[in-house]
């Protein structure tokens, strides 16, 4: 029987833990019987402001690195864009706050319907559409910065969907892919840009009722093998080790499952090569920076060091056959974030 669910949480007000065979169809987390560590029932209002939830679209071309998010942990809504241009080495970044999420919305449907947050003339908007299974994203940043890109996953891919217990009495579920095709177009400054034939994107969506205080590591790359193939990857630890992981890597659209990743790094120098290798033995590679986007807050009840990363990633990947591809310079993201939230 396959493991496939429309809803995570059950009749008894329980997620159903497990890697899912198809992503959930709704993430109903209201029908949660959250209590807190007493064991006794939430209030309405501590219940409402435990759940978080983020979804991350990353685009990779030989020139251009692009990565946005929309973010809502209740207390603040928080999105942002940025673009690195490789040739010009030069970053554009655009940040979102808006207090108590006014103006945020993220869907509870991986696979359907629009997420967004927008203020003023600044809007970052997510249409995820399920058949292909693809995320539609459509940015305006005033008269500076415009995207309309969509990132698609080939036919008979299987994205990482997985729920896991977090903490003493929450839980968090991760629909994530890498090496999909992008895409779309932006403009920058007047200058207009189109996503090529060899430009390959990635999606995080992640949600749940995660530690108030919580820290990860992770690594996503898009691209090609040196022997030709399309290469994802995601890889993380920190936050779903509890019974399964989030880390896989795909091959032509076909998934490896991969067990505990370590990350390697110095935390005063991430801008340093980092190391990332499985205890299976299927990953060894290294990561190298190009440039960074950082964000540090901290204001009484939240906050958060967050630093991603994107550059090249070098090294092997070995398949559940003993198959080993090789990856020279494949672009991607590596993030080192501490939240309280």
């Amino acid at each position: 029987m396959k493991n496939q669910f429309d809803n995570l949480i059950d009749t008894g007000g329980q997620p159903r833990y497990g890697l899912f065979d198809q992503p959930v169809t709704e993430v109903n987390y209201r029908d949660f019987a959250y209590n807190n560590v007493m064991d006794q029932a939430a209030s309405r209002l501590k219940k409402h402001f435990s759940f978080k939830q983020f979804q991350f679209i990353g685009v990779c071309s030989e020139r251009f690195i692009l990565g946005c998010a929309l973010v809502d942990i209740k207390y603040l809504g928080n999105a942002f864009v940025y673009l690195y241009d490789r040739e010009q080495r030069q970053l554009y970044e655009h940040r979102i706050l808006l207090p108590l999420a006014f103006n945020t919305h993220l869907g509870t449907q991986p696979d359907h319907g629009i997420s967004e947050a927008k203020r003023g003339s600044a809007k970052i908007r997510i249409t995820s559409r399920s058949e292909p299974r693809e995320k539609y994203v459509q940015i305006q940043i005033g008269s500076e910065f415009s995207a309309d890109f969509t990132v698609t996953e080939p036919a008979g891919y299987q994205p990482l969907a997985l729920s896991t217990p977090t903490g003493f009495n929450g839980w968090t579920y991760t629909q994530k892919a890498a090496g999909l095709r992008a895409s779309g177009c932006f403009q920058l400054r007047g200058q207009r840009h189109i996503f090529g034939e060899n430009s390959y994107g990635n999606y995080d969506w992640s949600c749940g009722f995660m530690r108030r205080e919580t820290a990860w590591k992770w690594a996503s790359l898009s691209g090609t093998t040196r022997e030709g193939d399309t290469v994802g990857a995601n890889f993380a630890n920190g936050v779903n080790e509890t019974g399964f992981t989030e880390n896989a890597f795909w091959i032509d659209g076909q998934m490896t499952k991969v067990n505990q990743i370590r990350f390697t790094h110095s935390p005063s120098h991430r801008t340093l090569d980092w190391q990332i290798k499985s205890d299976d033995g299927k990953v060894d590679l290294t990561f190298t920076p190009e440039g960074k986007r950082c964000e540090k807050l901290d204001v009484f009840i939240l906050a958060t060091n967050f630093t991603q990363l994107f550059g090249r990633f070098h090294g092997t990947l070995c398949n559940d056959q003993g198959k080993t591809f090789t990856l020279k310079g494949t672009t991607g993201f590596c993030e080192d974030h501490y939240a309280k939230w």
